[in-house]
């Protein structure tokens, strides 16, 4: 097979589904295992051959300590020694392995991401201890051996060759791929690069590097990374990936269908929701009717996916809903059914409960403080009635003294005449 050939397999292909990734690399693999152990004999042309091979049909998760051991030289060498394209190729399948180059192609001008050991000091061993009587002598445990360190992140390089990826992105995305993938190895911590790799593996048609590169940039952790991990969500560029369940877990997406079920009149309310759900990065998969009439409203979801479904119903300002699981078989993770407006006061979810019982008790509290105030306003009435009665009965003892005193009653006798 011509070079241009093993290219065009390589990046256009989509593995096969339904079969093992063991079963697949064991039956495609050929000799490539003897290869990736002569790698210091083979030609640039058969590592080639062979490493494209391990990129479509190897799963990292199934290598063991000692394969990886061995094709990371191998590797590293066509990494160093083949073209650009050969290097893209070679440092997306270390870093697939958790593996890095040796040292930076030279173009980067980068310094070696693994560093030389420091020099070791001679040093004369120290003459054993003679050994107790009776107690066996044990020599010495050989040291462990050093881990080479790490090199430190090189951003200036980093954002060069960032820069110079984007410039090629439209026109050659395997090249570009090149250079982002080298940016991602020049500083680990930089999450840009990696974003742009996943654009270019699915231009590539290499879908499930594509999400490993999301997954790998979202493994950064920092503010910059989950940002983009949310944009990718809606980045056009990823729309044929919005299906995939690893694509829903590194960006948090989940596929939307809203429905409606009020007819006209819910028409306006349905095309709201899908303004209001896109315009704050969560694409709607499909709008429609449904085929029945509803008189009420509904979330439905599946399992994993009810914070969204709580998150997009407090989004929409849907108030109470029905919500309901979906438990058949459905290409879409959360669908919302609007049904008629004058129908949809009324929920049973969790929330919808703890709710009522807030609302519960708090018309009990109400009801419980009114009538402490009426019967505190009943109280101050009835003293009001019997400090009006003492009143009066003070008035009416005031007047029967004042009878006895004067039977007359105060009034004017008139002169009786002489008879």
């Amino acid at each position: 097979m011509s070079r241009v050939s093993f290219w065009a397999a390589l990046w256009g292909a989509v593995l096969i589904a339904g079969v093992a990734h063991a079963d697949r690399w064991e039956q495609r693999k050929g000799d490539c295992e003897q290869v990736f152990r002569g790698w210091r004999t083979q030609s640039i042309d058969t590592l080639r051959d062979c490493t494209m091979t391990w990129e479509q049909f190897r799963q990292a998760s199934e290598v063991d300590a000692d394969m990886k051991s061995i094709v990371h030289e191998a590797f590293d060498r066509l990494y160093r020694e083949g073209d650009k394209r050969d290097a893209a190729m070679a440092l997306s399948a270390l870093k697939r392995l958790g593996l890095r180059p040796n040292s930076l192609r030279p173009e980067t001008g980068a310094v070696p991401t693994v560093a030389p050991p420091p020099p070791e000091r001679v040093v004369r061993p120290a003459a054993p201890a003679a050994p107790k009587r009776g107690v066996a002598f044990e020599p010495e445990a050989a040291p462990a051996p050093r881990e080479a360190a790490p090199a430190m992140a090189d951003p200036r390089r980093a954002r060069s060759a960032y820069s110079a990826g984007k410039e090629l992105v439209a026109q050659d995305p395997a090249a570009a791929l090149s250079e982002f993938l080298i940016a991602a190895d020049a500083d680990p911590t930089y999450a840009p690069p990696l974003y742009m790799a996943a654009r270019c593996y699915v231009a590539l048609g290499k879908a499930d590097l594509a999400i490993d590169a999301l997954a790998r940039m979202k493994a950064i952790d920092s503010q910059t990374a989950r940002s983009l991990a949310r944009h990718a969500a809606t980045d056009p560029s990823f729309a044929r990936l919005r299906a995939a369940g690893a694509f829903k877990d590194v960006t948090g997406s989940a596929s939307i269908q809203i429905l409606n079920g009020a007819g006209d009149a819910g028409l306006e309310v349905v095309t709201s929701y899908k303004s209001t759900l896109e315009s704050n990065g969560l694409p709607v998969a499909n709008l429609a009717n449904d085929r029945n009439p509803r008189e009420n409203t509904y979330v439905y979801t599946k399992p994993g996916f009810e914070r969204q479904g709580e998150s997009v119903r407090r989004l929409l300002k849907m108030g109470l809903v029905h919500e309901r699981p979906i438990d058949w078989p459905s290409p879409y993770d959360l669908i919302i059914v609007y049904g008629k407006p004058e129908q949809t006061a009324w929920v049973d979810d969790e929330a919808e409960k703890a709710g009522k019982a807030a609302a519960e008790k708090k018309k009990k509290e109400a009801a419980a403080k009114k009538k402490k105030e009426e019967e505190a306003a009943a109280a101050k009435a009835e003293m009001r009635r019997k400090v009006q009665m003492l009143k009066m009965l003070e008035q009416m003892e005031a007047d029967d003294a004042a009878q006895k005193a004067d039977p007359t009653g105060g009034d004017p006798i008139e002169a009786i005449p002489p008879p």
